[in-house]
């Protein structure tokens, strides 16, 4: 047969035809291969900085990581009609790669976008990573503290900087933090149902009603000043707690919100049966690194399902070992935890006027939980237990404060967060359009709560500067008020002689400015 006949062969084969012959050709990967892949890339991080330390916790970290990998690696068989058995959709994989970019890209990230204040600490901190070493040291004054932060999502990049040069660093961190998100994107629109589209936009767009009590606190200014200045950044209108948005998450804190909707995502295929429960635990130790505020919101999803698993379910040779690859983080436990008794926390449920400012910020941030709760029919036996101790769980996250703006609320509500919107965004998809009180509800809450994503989305469009390559210090007195940040560092005194060595040089306040170009930013 010549080449033009078997052309006219193809073109003339039923529709998805020659799809199917490309298919059985070019087989595709299954969707397990995408949460492999999803786990070197946050898995890889603990391994580089197990290299920074003393020998011993170096190779138990190293141990650790392989352990978690080979119970990733080996889980047991699947179904062939399982999610994960599946061969990638190409075709949605695409489209949420190219969304995730996009988003990314106008969080600031490479700075081809405006990038937000916390992306000055940011830069500075990958900045020294790359420029100085995987453990940084610092000198104010007469006294000398070592870099002590959740690091994950930067050591990878850091490291392709070291080769290559600040630029590359960044652009590293742009095609990792991408990938993730395009990965967990790919599987909410998978389980959702409906359009894939339409699930994906409600799903990154889900928010509190921000623009509600916002529009009163700048209204009350206006009343009191007669000038009406209107404060673009709605999550914090009662000027204390927040539960951010997912576009807020992935605009400001990428570092906190990719462990948290990675270990939701796990949740998800846990209680789908998927995986089993020694992969969700081999999973959750190595996440610390990149956040344990956001782990710290997912330990109570471990216990249940723990719980759920006992007496004699949870005995088995794959759960021992999970356990064991999780002790043996307890170095990167310990370093997140150095002096961290200096870092303001503490009960704010006796605070004068707090119990009315609860219950309206439960009000206002997650209305979507009555949604839920009244349609709790259309939510899959599976995922009722998991979405009620979510519910549960940022009723009662606000009752605590963590860090200098309560970091806490925000972090650990991340997955809880995540677990609620996919509730949310299955009852959107399924609820009918018939103009009912339900119906219309929902629209509401939707075109609200879309205020916040849009007023983030509008900001990214301010002005670009350049990328700086100022040390952390300098960065702070910079672009920081001058404050020491005590989040990110701690005194070399309180690190065991065991853990690290600390004989770095030290690294000083520069005398430069940092981003000259910065558009709102005047620097000293």
């Amino acid at each position: 047969m010549t080449l033009v006949e078997r052309l006219r062969a193809r073109l003339a084969a039923p529709p998805g035809r020659a799809e199917a012959d490309a298919a059985r050709r070019f087989p595709l990967p299954a969707n397990v291969e995408l949460i492999r892949f999803g786990a070197v890339l946050l898995f890889l991080p603990d391994a580089l900085f197990a290299i920074t330390l003393r020998f011993m916790p170096a190779i138990a970290v190293l141990g650790g990581c392989l352990l978690a990998w080979v119970i990733l690696w080996r889980s047991p068989p699947r179904k062939d009609d399982s999610l994960l058995a599946a061969p990638i959709d190409a075709a949605t994989l695409l489209g949420c790669a190219a969304l995730a970019l996009a988003l990314c890209l106008l969080g600031g990230e490479t700075h081809v976008f405006f990038a937000n204040f916390d992306w000055l600490t940011r830069d500075s901190v990958l900045s020294d990573l790359v420029n100085h070493g995987m453990i940084d040291f610092y000198r104010v004054e007469d006294r000398d503290y070592v870099l002590r932060a959740p690091l994950g999502m930067y050591l990878t990049p850091a490291m392709v900087g070291r080769l290559f040069g600040l630029h590359a660093a960044h652009l590293a961190l742009l095609a990792q933090n991408a990938a993730l998100v395009a990965i967990i994107l790919y599987f909410v629109a998978l389980i959702s149902p409906g359009r894939k589209i339409i699930a994906l936009l409600i799903f990154t767009a889900f928010s509190g009603l921000d623009i509600l009590p916002a529009l009163v606190v700048n209204l009350g200014r206006w009343w009191q000043t007669h000038q009406f200045t209107f404060d673009r950044q709605l999550e914090w209108w009662n000027g204390a707690i927040q539960y951010s948005s997912h576009i807020t998450l992935l605009f400001w804190v990428p570092n906190h919100m990719t462990p948290g909707w990675w270990f939701a995502l796990l949740a998800l295929l846990y209680v789908r049966r998927e995986i089993d429960l020694a992969s969700l635990v081999a999973s959750f130790a190595p996440l610390l690194l990149w956040s344990p505020l956001a782990m710290l919101g997912a330990a109570p999803f471990l216990v249940l399902f723990g719980v759920e698993q006992l007496p004699v379910k949870i005995f088995t040779t794959r759960f021992f070992a999970a356990a064991a690859s999780g002790l043996a983080f307890l170095p990167v436990a310990i370093y997140l935890t150095l002096d961290a008794g200096e870092v303001s926390h503490g009960f704010l449920l006796l605070l004068p006027g707090f119990v009315a400012l609860w219950a309206l910020f439960l009000i206002v941030e997650i209305p979507h939980a009555a949604i839920v709760a009244l349609q709790r029919r259309l939510i899959p036996a599976s995922d009722q237990r998991i979405l009620a101790l979510a519910i549960v769980a940022l009723v009662f996250i606000p009752i605590y404060s963590l860090g200098p703006n309560d970091d806490f609320a925000m972090r650990a509500s991340i997955m809880p967060l995540f677990l609620l919107a996919f509730a949310f965004t299955r009852v959107a998809m399924l609820t009918p359009r018939d103009n009912g009180l339900m119906a219309t509800a929902i629209s509401v809450i939707v075109l609200v709560s879309a205020e916040t994503p849009i007023a983030e989305i509008i900001r990214s469009f301010s002005p670009a500067f350049a990328i700086s390559d100022c040390n952390l210090l300098t960065a702070s007195e910079r672009g920081g008020g001058g404050s020491l940040p005590t989040n990110y560092l701690a005194p070399v005194s309180a690190v065991p002689a065991w853990l690290i060595a600390t004989d770095g040089p030290r690294l000083t306040v520069e005398p430069r400015k940092c981003w000259p170009d910065h558009p709102f930013l005047k620097e000293k």
